[in-house]
């Protein structure tokens, strides 16, 4: 029933801007595991993610991607595409926002973005690129966002881009060792982040993934000392830091990110999981 009805929401929003609708292409990327979203903003707009339960997705599965065109936000994190896939994004011009980040592309598959001139938000991050491919985005104009951290890419190649695109910001690396002061006189808006007490209901996710930076203050509201860990990638936890009886730590950080609560015997109390916002996290007494 849901599928009938969103596959007659689409081809009643194509047939109001006088465009064709493949339900079939949708069809198959849901298949494919991909979540599709109405984007705010206007009727035949999408916003698709792979990253969730759509890791297998390969090349020709961009085909169904390419057919629906209206898609302004695509999240293609942790599949399994190439550069030959990325022909397929060459006709989405409306394409806003785009994650490539741990995909096995490189600078000849980022040479099929140069047109998609309203790109606002490029994330390459660990994938096989070289200053080549920041040569492939010089024309775009609007783009304010580039991820290359754990690539190939130089100071020097990012110095030339940004002579091109004054505007844009480009992250080549964060040190999430660092512990950054409270600046008290210019407190930043910060969310509350939900405590998920150890062996409670609510689970965390089982590793982190890596999404836009963020900050998040660590506040110990314990009579003792508690270690702080952040599970990686791949589902290990790594120490940071103690943090001691009624202080606190800013840590440097990524939306999505599992930190896991320890006693000084390593026994986890409770976790934490990071959203885009600069938050506060508060372990309880």
């Amino acid at each position: 029933m849901i599928r009938i009805l969103l596959l007659s929401f689409v081809a009643v929003a194509g047939q109001a801007l006088g465009q064709a609708v493949d339900p079939p292409a949708i069809d198959a990327i849901k298949k494919n595991g991909g979540l599709i979203l109405p984007a705010p903003g206007g009727e035949n707009q999408w916003n698709i993610q792979f990253q969730l339960r759509g890791r297998d997705l390969k090349d020709a599965g961009l085909a169904d991607v390419a057919k629906l065109g209206g898609v302004v936000e695509l999240n293609l994190r942790d599949t399994k595409i190439t550069s030959a896939g990325l022909v397929h994004l060459k006709g989405l011009a409306k394409l806003t926002r785009l994650h490539l980040e741990r995909t096995n592309i490189g600078d000849e598959g980022v040479a099929n973005l140069a047109g998609l001139t309203k790109l606002e938000y490029l994330n390459l991050y660990s994938t096989k690129i070289t200053d080549k491919s920041l040569g492939h985005l010089t024309g775009l104009k609007n783009l304010r966002q580039l991820y290359v951290w754990q690539t190939d890419v130089t100071d020097a190649g990012i110095a030339k881009l940004k002579k091109t695109l004054p505007a844009i910001s480009i992250v080549k690396g964060i040190d999430l060792t660092a512990i950054i002061p409270v600046e008290k006189e210019k407190p930043k808006p910060e969310d509350d982040l939900k405590w998920l007490p150890d062996g409670g209901d609510e689970k965390p996710p089982a590793k982190s993934v890596t999404g836009e930076f963020t900050i998040v203050r660590f506040v110990n509201n314990r009579d003792k000392a508690v270690k702080l860990f952040w599970i990686d990638y791949g589902g290990k936890p790594k120490l940071y830091g103690v943090i001691e009886p009624g202080a606190e730590r800013r840590q440097n950080t990524y939306e999505d990110a599992v930190w896991m609560v320890a006693n000084q015997r390593d026994m986890p109390l409770g976790y934490f999981v990071t959203g885009r916002a600069f938050a506060r996290a508060i372990i309880p007494k």
